[in-house]
C-alpha cells in the first residue's frame, strides 16, 4: 500500500466495538518531531547518521547521531511522509537533533520545520492495532496515511517492544483519533505500561540508557542503528574501530531482582568492587521480579553475584 493511499477508520455508526482484539492506547508526550523538505531530505540523512535511510517509498530507518568522537548525541526514527520526511527522536534527543540537522539543512537545500509543539503521537498497540485501522498491515518504519475520525494522520508501523503503530499528527486530531479508537474497543494505556514493556524487551532509551557519555557498541544496538557499509559520517571511524578490532568497555544488560525495587543510578558491585550502573527500571514487576537495565564493565564476570543496594540481581542477558 502506498503511503497516499487513504485508510478510514470506520466508527461502527458511533457504538463501540464490545468485543473487540486487544488493543492499547499510549500518548506518547514530548517527543522531538522535525518535518524536513526540499531536493533531497532523504541525502542529507545519509551523510549524517549511522544507518542508511532508504530512497523513495520504502520503509524509514532507525538510525544514530553522533559527534566526531563517536558518542551519541541523539537516537531516532526516520519516517516517511510523501516527499517529506519526519524525524522522530525521544525528548531528551530533541535539542541535538535540532541543532546537528539545522546545521546540515541550509547547504543541502533543505527546510526544517519543528513540529514538537504542535504536533502528537499515539501509540496503538497490541494485535488488534491492525484490525482498529480498518486492517492495516505495516512493517516497522513503513507509514500509510489513515483517517480516524474525519482527521488524516500519518500511522508508522513498530515492532517493538509491543507490535503496533504511532499515530502522528496536530495536536487536535491526534486527541480527536484517541477518542475515536477508545469507542471503537482500544484500551486506554500510560507510560508506565510501556516502559515496563520496554524495560522487558531490553530496549535502551535515549536518556537513561544511552546518553552522551555512550558509544553506539556499548548499548547492543550496532545491528539496527547501524550500517557498517554505507559511506562516512561523523563518528564513523570510532564505531568501526571498537567494531573490529576491540570491545566495549562496558555493556548494557538486562537484570533482574526478586529484593525489591531497584533504582536508576545505584552502583553495582561484585564483591568490593563497583563493576556497573543501573540505567533504567521497569515501573511495575513482571513475574514478581523487578526489571532493570545496567552497564557491566567487561571485567564483570557474569556468572558470579552481582549486588545493588543490598540485593543480589540476576543476569539475564546482553541487549541485543
Amino acid at each position: 500500500m502506498g503511503m497516499k493511499e487513504l485508510r478510514e477508520v470506520p466508527l461502527n455508526a458511533g457504538r463501540p466495538n464490545r468485543d473487540p482484539s486487544p488493543a492499547a492506547l499510549v500518548e506518547r508526550t514530548g517527543r522531538g518531531l522535525l518535518r524536513l523538505a526540499g531536493k533531497d531530505p532523504v541525502g542529507m540523512l545519509n551523510a549524517v547518521l549511522t544507518n542508511s535511510v532508504p530512497p523513495g517509498a520504502d520503509p524509514g530507518a532507525y538510525a544514530l547521531l553522533l559527534n566526531p568522537k563517536g558518542r551519541v548525541q541523539a537516537d531516532l526514527r526516520v519516517l516517511k511522509s510523501g516527499e517529506d520526511v519526519l524525524v522522530d527522536t525521544e525528548p531528551e534527543g530533541a535539542d541535538a537533533a535540532r541543532e546537528i540537522l539545522g546545521r546540515y539543512a541550509p547547504f543541502s537545500r533543505v527546510k526544517l520545520e519543528d513540529l514538537s509543539e504542535s504536533w502528537s503521537v499515539l501509540g496503538l498497540y497490541g494485535p488488534g492495532a491492525g484490525d482498529l485501522l480498518g486492517g492495516l498491515t505495516l512493517s516497522e518504519h513503513q507509514t500509510a496515511e489513515v483517517e480516524i475520525g474525519g482527521e488524516k494522520l500519518l500511522a508508522a508501523g513498530v515492532a517493538a517492544p509491543v507490535p503496533g503503530y504511532d499515530l502522528f499528527g496536530p495536536a487536535k486530531a491526534v486527541a480527536r483519533a484517541r477518542e475515536c479508537l477508545t469507542e471503537l474497543g482500544a484500551t486506554p494505556s500510560n507510560l508506565d505500561a510501556y516502559e515496563t514493556a520496554r524495560v522487558e524487551a531490553g530496549i535502551p532509551r535515549f536518556g537513561s540508557d544511552l546518553t552522551p557519555e555512550n558509544f553506539p557498541g556499548e548499548a547492543g544496538i550496532l545491528d539496527r542503528a547501524v550500517d557498517f557499509g554505507k559511506g562516512c559520517y561523523p563518528g564513523q571511524e570510532t564505531v568501526a574501530r571498537m567494531r573490529y578490532r576491540g570491545h566495549p568497555n562496558r555493556t548494557l544488560y538486562r537484570i533482574s531482582s526478586s529484593g525489591g525495587p531497584l533504582a536508576p543510578n545505584t552502583p553495582i558491585f561484585q564483591g568490593d568492587k563497583n563493576v556497573g550502573t543501573v540505567t533504567s527500571v521497569a515501573p511495575s514487576p513482571v513475574g514478581g521480579a523487578s526489571l532493570a537495565l545496567c552497564y557491566l564493565s567487561r571485567n564483570t564476570d557474569p556468572d558470579a553475584p552481582i549486588v545493588a543496594a543490598g540485593s543480589e540481581l540476576h543476569v539475564l542477558g546482553e541487549v541485543s
